[in-house]
């Protein structure tokens, strides 16, 4: 669970999610419209680093989705 919400991102037809927490420091969650979390990615040092790789993520993964 995040401590923090950096944002929450509408892309395409699904949600990128950024926050933190102290275990696992900045971190993306990607969540399909279904509700479906695909994928979550910690461990990033800032919450920018965190998004921009969400979105990396999200392009070639469910591009077309």
């Amino acid at each position: 669970m995040y401590e923090k919400i950096y944002g929450v991102v509408h892309v395409g037809k699904n949600l990128l999610i950024v926050g933190y927490n102290k275990k696992d420091k900045w971190s993306f969650r990607v969540v399909t419209q279904e509700g479906k979390i695909v994928k979550e990615t910690t461990d990033f040092l800032t919450a920018e680093s965190a998004e921009k790789e969400g979105y990396i993520w999200i392009e070639k993964n469910l591009s077309s989705v």
